[in-house]
């Protein structure tokens, strides 16, 4: 490092980023330095995305001249709360491969844009990851998110204790810094020591695993009956498949795995089937036999690894009492949809009539409490109608036509079949998010993918323009992006 050593602390706000500048900067201070620390505030994104820089250097009886903003290239220490915060400093220029140490987590917090998203809208981490380890020096990566956690401090602790392995400091100064900060003093300190041990070990770079390594990692156990349709499938495929068998059969039964398995041998006998289109088939038509309707969301909530999750959350210890309540406010189609199809179209035509269909029902169900456990086990125990179901119906209806769509083009594109089979991920969740999903499914498959199939050849651009209509749909709810885009389509076509 330079003589004069420059700090840039990325943090959102209410992470403790401040008080991690200050740590560094008085323990700069009390062991000889003349140190200087600015912050510039963030709004808007997550509670605000403030940014701190500390610059500090010895003396030599003259007072040296210290910034009150990082420059480009001149940024020797980079630490980041947060990996999406990460990648965004490092796009400024301010984190270069010549310079920059970097100290940052792979946990995420999730953005609006990612929130919102029809789909799957998170940010590519293996990507962000790439990006620092191009334009970094070098850098300690890892889950220190979860490392706090197990600790019992907060996440700026444990950088504390990372930057110090980096910075010309002595990490005495840096504990006498937490004990004179005087807040949550015992937990801190142990903290930056468990952060301290952390720069000796080799850089980590953990993050989310690939869909693939995922169900490697927790391959589901099936009867042997169904294990054996699946070793019939592509051997691509079977991982998911497998998994997918086991999703549906904790959805609704084994004749219910059985149409599913019997849906993916009938696409894996026709040609143009590959293992990477019989991979994303097995995926989707698992998720979408495994609809999210009100019986499903009653089941998921009740799940015992889910209510692990949330004391994990809360950090509950053992004897503690923790309560969970369930805030709904499902609407009529909602519930009408699980009875039979007959009945609940009658019943929802009366209250079309009735001018009804806007009101919901707010509710709170406490599930840690005998009666609100029973209301929700009883809905579950209503999947016995599923299969006469409006709710159920309709979605036949949808897959039946999804699969026969990806069928059509298979036999022209098996390369934009693929991207036919991923357009099923508009079709989410239930309420206004499906209807939404839906509606958006229907302008691609009516005014894309069906005149592109009327076309003879099909056009070249045929999986690039579904793709493009796919995105467009999930990072835009209100559908005007994905007007845009087919209607570029449908220009370049004519021309």
């Amino acid at each position: 490092m330079s003589a004069q050593v420059r700090v840039l602390i990325a943090a959102l706000g209410g992470e403790g980023g401040g008080v991690l500048a200050t740590w560094i900067a008085d323990a700069a201070i009390a062991d000889g330095y003349i140190a200087q620390r600015t912050s510039v505030p963030g709004v808007a994104q997550r509670t605000g995305s403030t940014t701190y820089y500390i610059e500090f250097a010895k003396t030599d009886g003259r007072k040296p001249v210290l910034a009150l903003s990082p420059a480009p290239g001149q940024v020797d220490l980079f630490i980041a709360s947060e990996l999406l915060e990460a990648t965004r400093q490092v796009q400024t220029g301010l984190v270069t491969a010549q310079r920059t140490f970097v100290i940052a987590p792979t946990h995420r917090v999730y953005t609006i844009h990612e929130k919102i998203a029809m789909a799957d809208g998170r940010a590519d981490v293996a990507k962000m990851l790439a990006v620092i380890t191009r334009f970094s020096r070098a850098r300690n990566v890892g889950d220190f998110a979860a490392l706090a956690q197990r600790t019992g401090c907060q996440l700026n602790a444990i950088l504390l204790g990372l930057a110090a392995r980096q910075l010309p400091i002595s990490s005495d100064a840096f504990r006498r810094a937490i004990r004179a900060d005087g807040r949550a003093v015992e937990a801190n300190l142990r903290g930056f020591e468990e952060g301290f041990k952390c720069a000796d070990a080799p850089v980590v770079q953990t993050h989310p695993a690939t869909d693939l390594q995922a169900a490697q990692n927790g391959v589901s156990t099936i009867p042997d009956s169904l294990a054996a349709e699946v070793n019939r499938l592509p051997e691509a495929s079977r991982v998911f498949a497998r998994e997918g068998v086991a999703r549906v059969l904790d959805f609704q039964d084994a004749r219910y795995a059985g149409l599913y398995l019997d849906r993916l041998h009938r696409f894996a006998a026709l040609d143009g089937s590959s293992g990477d289109f019989m991979k994303e088939l097995a995926r989707h038509l698992a998720v979408r036999m495994t609809s999210e309707d009100v019986i499903r969301v009653a089941q998921l909530k009740l799940r015992a690894s889910r209510l692990a999750r949330v004391y994990t959350e809360a950090r509950s210890k053992p004897g503690d009492l923790v309560e969970i309540t369930e805030f709904l406010k499902p609407g009529p189609a909602e519930i009408l949809s699980i009875l039979p199809a007959g009945l609940a179209r009658k019943l929802l035509q009366f209250v079309d009539r009735r001018g009804w269909s806007s009101v919901s029902f707010p509710m709170k169900v406490r599930t840690t409490s005998l009666w609100g456990f029973l209301r929700l086990r009883a809905l579950t125990s209503l999947r016995f109608l599923r299969p006469v179901s409006l709710r159920g119906a309709e979605e036949r209806a949808w897959v039946e036509r999804w699969l026969h769509l990806v069928e059509r083009v298979l036999m022209v594109d098996p390369g934009a079949a693929i991207e036919v089979v991923q357009t099923a991920q508009l079709v989410r969740g239930y309420g206004e998010t499906w209807e939404r999903g839906h509606l958006n499914w229907r302008c691609i498959a009516d005014d894309l993918i069906e005149p592109m199939l009327q076309l003879s050849p099909t056009p070249s651009h045929f999986a690039d323009a579904v793709l493009q209509a796919r995105i467009a749909a999930n990072s835009d709810p209100d559908c005007s992006l994905l007007q845009a885009v087919l209607q570029s389509v449908h220009k370049s076509a004519v021309a």
